[in-house]
């Protein structure tokens, strides 16, 4: 029960726009990101833990009822909204690191500075604008990363915290001034408050932690931070001090909260099998996931097809406390069919176990996204 705090120890409940805005702040933040094989991570993060997810309920969460803003943790994310304040220290290392970097300013072009107040103003006088709506100069492409000067006066503007994402539009970035997105204003705090916000927020969801997996959590402290947080937590009785198993590797030192004893019995119940994002919660820390479940995951998206062990967008079956397979798929939206190329089993789980929660977790989320499973017969041999 523990080591699934992030909510997926209980049955999925039935969503609605108030459980996915209390879920969202119950995680923290979800990891927002484009690729669409199946559906978009942030999406699939709520299809995992909620029966009749629909994304316009997180949109309206986002978007109208302002309840989360879309910024940096470990990477893009959606984030409760309340936690913005101590974003302020974000936009100022934004601004001091990109204005140190070379190649962010080649990005700007000449006169950058000149750019930047030219975005700021365009989206003052006309309202939400999104990087098209910029005129893009010609010249010879760099592939993705090649900007515009716009684009990169953008960017630097959202880093720093002048303007905000208001919207977005096939999933294209819709940018207003940060005051009329989020009116309230940022309180100042000092870097010592924020450490103990940032800390105490991470292992209040993570159970228990060393201080490497609390710096990673929002990666908005240093490891060297979140281990002087360790000792003067544990001094305080505010944290445990425990140690930690992780796999094969010798004891870790860690700390746990108070009442990890409680949560660690409470037992899981009876949950259905379930696939998970590649940037769920649970998973997103490769190396805790390895040592806590023995399970080496790498997402294969970026990696070339040659070189691919297991398949471009593979999902963990999650099945109680194991995770007992993966499952290569895609969605097929034409034909209205979610397909699975192919399973893999772990190890440690029997084959028919691994092969009955894997069909249950692709069928729930088939149906989640109101598609019918196409799995060819073929390919639960890699299940032998």
């Amino acid at each position: 029960m523990l080591l699934l705090g992030c909510a997926l120890a209980t049955p999925p409940q039935r969503a609605s726009r108030n459980v996915v805005g209390a879920l969202v702040r119950r995680l923290g933040f979800l990891q927002v990101d484009s690729i669409n094989s199946v559906e978009r991570a942030h999406h699939l993060i709520l299809h995992s833990r909620l029966d009749g997810y629909a994304p316009s309920m997180l949109a309206h969460v986002t978007e109208t009822q302002r309840l989360l803003f879309e910024h940096w943790t470990h990477d893009a994310s959606l984030i409760r909204s309340d936690w913005r304040q101590w974003w302020s220290h974000r936009f100022v290392a934004a601004r001091e690191r990109m204005g140190k970097s070379a190649w962010f300013q080649s990005q700007l072009g000449r006169n950058g500075k000149r750019h930047i107040a030219q975005v700021r103003d365009a989206i003052r006088e006309r309202g939400p604008l999104m990087a098209r709506d910029f005129p893009r100069p010609k010249r010879a492409g760099a592939g993705w990363w090649d900007w515009s000067p716009q684009k990169a006066a953008l960017e630097y503007l959202w880093r720093t915290g002048d303007i905000a994402i208001h919207s977005r539009k096939n999933f294209d970035k819709v940018y207003d001034l940060a005051v009329r997105v989020h009116p309230e204003p940022i309180s100042s705090s000092s870097r010592s408050a924020m450490i103990d916000w940032a800390c105490d927020a991470a292992l209040a969801r993570l159970g228990c932690a060393t201080a490497r997996e609390l710096s990673h959590f929002m990666h908005a402290v240093t490891i060297q931070e979140a281990r002087a947080w360790c000792l003067d937590a544990t001094a305080s009785g505010r944290v445990i001090r425990v140690v930690l198993e992780r796999g094969d590797s010798k004891p870790l030192d860690g700390v746990a909260t108070v009442d990890w004893r409680d949560r660690a019995n409470q037992g899981v119940p009876t949950t259905p099998a379930r696939l998970l994002a590649p940037f769920d919660p649970l998973i997103r820390d490769r190396a805790r996931l390895l040592g806590l479940f023995n399970f080496d995951y790498r997402f294969e998206a970026f990696t070339p097809e040659a070189k691919r062990r297991f398949g471009y967008y593979t999902m963990p079956v999650l099945f109680g406390e194991e995770l007992v397979a993966r499952v290569d798929l895609a969605s097929d939206r034409e034909a209205g069919v979610l397909r699975v190329s192919r399973i893999f089993r772990e190890k440690s789980c029997a084959a028919r176990a691994a092969r009955a929660a894997a069909r249950e977790a692709c069928e729930r989320l088939a149906g989640q996204l109101q598609l019918r499973v196409a799995l060819p017969s073929a390919c639960e041999k890699t299940l032998a």
